[in-house]
């Protein structure tokens, strides 16, 4: 009988916090891409990974005048992601998924790339998007 309020609670859990509250399931090849985030860049600003890996994008901001910088895509709204280290804000503003990083900090942001393509992602703090801290994420297909 304890079992079968173990497994009910559970259930209930999974519906009320749903897949977000999980944390990404290892899949395919890992790939860890670090990006340097700093005035009007983000180094590298384009990378390719293959469908089906496990990505971990490391976000450092490393800008020397101490700007606030973001990470922010369309194709992260909905996406099943896990977060690690101090992320100054996230959300979603302008239909973009962001994680903000303060100066001199780093995050991770770790997500299956589920479908290949080409993905866009932008510095979503102010100008810098049209400063030209833009970028993209390469899927090739499995």
């Amino acid at each position: 009988m304890r079992a079968r309020w173990i497994l009910i609670t559970v259930v209930l859990l999974l519906i009320l916090v749903g897949p977000a509250g999980l944390p990404v399931r290892a899949q395919g090849n890992r790939k860890v891409i670090k990006i340097t985030m700093v005035s009007w860049k983000f180094t590298p600003d384009l990378f390719t990974v293959t469908q089906g890996d496990t990505v971990v994008l490391q976000l450092s901001n490393e800008d020397p005048d101490k700007r606030n910088h973001s990470f922010a895509a369309r194709w992260l709204v909905g996406k099943q992601v896990t977060v690690r280290g101090t992320v100054a804000r996230e959300g979603i503003d302008d239909e973009r998924r962001f994680f903000a990083v303060a100066p001199g900090t780093q995050v991770e942001v770790e997500f299956v790339a589920s479908e290949p393509g080409s993905f866009p992602f932008v510095c979503g703090v102010f100008d810098h998007g049209s400063r030209g801290q833009v970028g993209a994420m390469n899927v090739l297909p499995k």
